[in-house]
C-alpha cells in the first residue's frame, strides 16, 4: 500500500485530502508544515512513497520544499504533486524543471486526485 505524505498549512486541507487517499486504499501521513527543516526531517524519519506539497504556505513555501528535496539525496527521487489555489505558470514552469510529478488545481475533487496520484507513482 502507497504511503503519501500531505503537506498543507491547512489542517482541513490535510484531513480531507488523507481521508480521499485511505478511501483509495492509500496510507496517510499528515504533516504540519511549520517549517522546511521539520517537514524535512519527518520525510527523511518515515520515508513515504509520494509527497502531496501546497504551494504557497507561509512557514515552508512548495518550491523551496520541492528544490530541498531535490537537493536531498535521500529524498531526491520521490515523486511529488504540487497543489495550489492559484496557478502561476511562471513557478510552475520552475517547478517542472526541478521534476514535480504534476500539479493540482485546488479544490482537488476525489476522482482528479486518484488519478494523479496513480500516474505519479507510476511515475
Amino acid at each position: 500500500m502507497p504511503r503519501i505524505a500531505i503537506v498543507d498549512d491547512s489542517r482541513l486541507v490535510r484531513a480531507l485530502t488523507a481521508g480521499a487517499l485511505r478511501a483509495q486504499g492509500h496510507e496517510t501521513v499528515e504533516i504540519d508544515p511549520i517549517s522546511l527543516f521539520a517537514v524535512l526531517k519527518v520525510l527523511r524519519e518515515a520515508p513515504v512513497d509520494l509527497l502531496l506539497a501546497d504551494l504557497l504556505m507561509p512557514d515552508c513555501p512548495g518550491e523551496s520544499l520541492v528544490r530541498a528535496c531535490r537537493e536531498d539525496a535521500a529524498l531526491r527521487d520521490l515523486p511529488i504533486l504540487v497543489v495550489s489555489a492559484h496557478r502561476d505558470d511562471l513557478i510552475l514552469q520552475r517547478m517542472q524543471h526541478m521534476g514535480i510529478s504534476g500539479f493540482l488545481l485546488k479544490p482537488v475533487d476525489a476522482p482528479t486526485l486518484a488519478a494523479k496520484v496513480v500516474e505519479a507513482l507510476e511515475g
